[in-house]
C-alpha cells in the first residue's frame, strides 16, 4: 500500500474514519467491561479539546514548554498528596501503566547498582501480579522470583520474605491486582522491605486512585500507599479511573533520590545531551493537559461522587450475580474490579453469548489458584445499566444450558492437541490451525469460546507460537 498520490479534502477522510468506525465496539452504552474508561460526552470533550490543544508540543526538551512541565509537576504533587506522599515525594508522568511498571523494576536494578555495580537482580513478585513486571525482567534482564498467594488470592508474606536473596532489589505487590480485584497485605510487605531493607513498589495502576477516593467516599479500603513505612514507589493510571485521556500514568517515588535511578542520560553520543525521566524520549503534551484538566474538571467532589457511583454499580452487579443459579465471585474484591465463574457450565461460552447480546467482558484462564472465569471491570459508566447486563448475563447462561456442550469443547480441544501439535510443533503447522480456528487476515472468529478452552488447556510452549503467529498476522497487512 502506498501513501495517496494527491492529498484528499478533510470531509472525505472524515467520511471514511467513521465509517471505518462502525465496526468498532460501541462503548458509550455501558455495555463493555473492559478497557474504556467514558465519564460522559461533556467530561470527553473538555478533556479532548485540552489535549487537541497541545497535540504538537514534545516535552523531550522541557525548557522548551514550561506550561507542560509546570502542569506535570502540579499533577504529580496532587497524586502525591491524593496517595499521602510527603515534600520528599516525586514523581513523572508515563505513557500508560505498563511503563510505569518497567520504570520501578529499571529504578530497582539501577538503584541496587550504585553500592554493587554486579549484582544479578532479582525481583520478588506474587503471582497475581500484572504480566507488566513480567515483561519488564525480560527487557531489563532481571530474574522474577514468583511467590505464592493464599487462598484469598493475596500475596504470601511469609513466601515473600523466605524468598529474599542478596541479590534481591524490589519486592512488588498489588492495590488491587487485575484478575480477582484482591489488595494484597501491603502494611505487612512494608515491614519486610523495611527489616531487609529493599525497595517496595506498589502496583496500584488500575486501582489506586479509585481506592484512594473510595476511602474519601466511606469505603474503608485497607492501607496501601506512602501512608505505609516500608513503601518506596507506586504507579497509579490516571486514564483509568481518574478518567484522564489515553497515555498517560503517573510513577511515584518517596524521594528524587530515588526516582535519580529511573533517569537514562547519555553524553557520549554525537548529539545533544540526553536525559530521559521516561522509556520514551518524545513525550507528547496531549496526555499531560489532558491529565491537568481532569483534575480541574472533575474536582476532589467530583472525584467522590464517581466513586460512591462506581461502587453502587459495583455492589448491585455482585449482588445481582450471586442471586443467578450457579454463578459464584472469586475472592472478596473492595474495589470495581470483579471475577466471577459457574459450577457447572463453560464461562467461554457464556462470554460468546454475552457478546452476540452486545455485552463484553474478558475471559480469563484458568490458573494455579482459580477456575476459568470472567473479569468485568466496572466504571461509571455502568451506573444505570446494572439490571440490563444481569438481565443479559441470564439469558446467556440459559442459551448455554440449552446447547450444553462443554463436553464436546475439551473432546475437540484434546483431538486438536493430540492430532495437529504434538506430533508436528512447526510454525507453519500452527498457522493452519489457527487457520482452521477462524484467525486469519486479522480476523477473528464469531464464537470464542472453543479457542479460549484450547488456550487454557494446552501448555505455554505450544500457546505461545500460536499467539505469536496471530499476532504476526493481525498486524499484517493483506495484499
Amino acid at each position: 500500500m502506498k501513501i495517496p498520490a494527491q492529498g484528499r479534502k478533510k470531509e472525505a477522510i472524515y467520511q471514511e474514519l467513521k465509517k471505518r468506525k462502525e465496526a468498532d465496539f460501541d462503548y458509550k452504552k455501558g455495555r463493555i467491561f473492559t478497557s474504556i474508561y467514558d465519564a460522559g460526552e461533556e467530561a470527553q470533550e473538555v478533556i479532548y479539546d485540552a489535549y487537541k490543544m497541545f497535540l504538537t508540543e514534545n516535552v523531550v526538551d522541557p525548557t522548551l514548554f514550561p506550561s507542560l512541565r509546570n502542569m506535570e509537576n502540579e499533577v504529580v504533587s496532587m497524586c502525591a498528596d491524593l496517595l499521602h506522599g510527603d515534600k520528599h515525594t516525586s514523581g513523572t508522568l508515563t505513557s500508560g501503566g505498563t511503563e510505569s511498571c518497567l520504570l520501578a523494576v529499571k529504578t530497582a536494578k539501577s538503584h541496587a547498582r550504585k553500592t554493587n555495580p554486579n549484582i544479578k537482580a532479582e525481583i520478588i513478585i506474587p503471582y497475581t501480579i500484572h504480566f507488566a513486571f513480567l515483561k519488564a525482567c525480560e527487557y531489563f534482564d532481571v530474574r522474577a522470583v514468583i511467590t505464592p498467594v493464599t487462598g484469598d488470592y493475596k500475596a504470601d508474606t511469609k513466601a515473600i520474605e523466605d524468598a529474599i536473596t542478596a541479590n534481591t532489589v524490589l519486592i512488588v505487590a498489588s492495590a488491587p491486582s487485575y484478575a480477582y480485584g484482591s489488595v494484597d497485605p501491603i502494611e505487612e510487605i512494608g515491614q519486610i522491605a523495611l527489616k531487609h531493607k529493599i525497595l517496595f513498589h506498589v502496583d496500584g495502576c488500575i486501582g489506586a486512585f479509585i481506592m484512594a477516593f473510595n476511602n474519601k467516599a466511606g469505603y474503608k479500603m485497607p492501607p496501601f500507599d506512602f501512608s505505609v513505612p516500608g513503601v518506596t514507589s507506586i504507579s497509579m493510571d490516571l486514564h483509568k479511573y481518574a478518567y484522564a485521556a489515553k497515555g498517560c500514568s503517573v510513577l511515584l517515588h518517596k524521594n528524587s533520590e530515588i526516582r535519580k535511578s529511573q533517569y537514562f542520560i547519555s553524553t557520549d553520543w554525537t548529539g545533544y545531551n540526553a536525559i530521559n525521566p521516561t522509556i520514551l524520549s518524545t513525550k507528547p503534551g496531549g496526555p499531560i493537559a489532558g491529565a491537568w484538566t481532569a483534575f480541574q474538571y472533575f474536582g476532589e467532589a467530583g472525584y467522590i461522587k464517581i466513586a460512591q457511583d462506581t461502587m453502587l454499580a459495583t455492589e448491585k452487579i455482585i449482588e445481582g450475580i450471586k442471586a443467578l443459579d450457579g454463578f459464584y465471585i472469586l475472592g472478596d474484591p473492595l474495589t470495581p474490579l470483579v471475577a466471577f465463574a459457574h459450577k457447572k457450565y463453560d464461562v467461554f461460552q457464556i462470554a460468546d453469548e454475552l457478546k452476540s447480546r452486545g455485552w463484553f467482558v474478558t475471559s480469563q484462564l484458568s490458573s494455579k489458584v482459580a477456575p476459568t472465569n470472567l473479569h468485568i471491570t466496572v466504571t461509571i459508566a455502568h451506573r444505570g445499566v446494572e439490571q440490563e447486563f444481569l438481565h443479559a448475563l441470564q439469558e446467556a447462561l440459559d442459551a448455554v444450558k440449552k446447547g450444553y456442550t462443554l463436553k464436546k469443547l475439551k473432546d475437540d480441544a484434546t483431538t486438536i492437541i493430540i492430532k495437529k501439535l504434538v506430533n508436528n510443533m512447526s510454525a507453519d503447522t500452527l498457522a493452519k490451525i489457527s487457520d482452521k480456528l477462524g484467525f486469519s487476515g486479522g480476523e477473528t472468529p464469531e464464537k470464542l469460546a472453543l479457542v479460549s478452552r484450547l488456550l487454557d488447556e494446552l501448555p505455554n510452549e505450544v500457546t505461545q507460537p500460536m499467539l505469536l503467529d496471530f499476532m504476526s498476522d493481525f498486524y499484517t497487512l493483506e495484499e
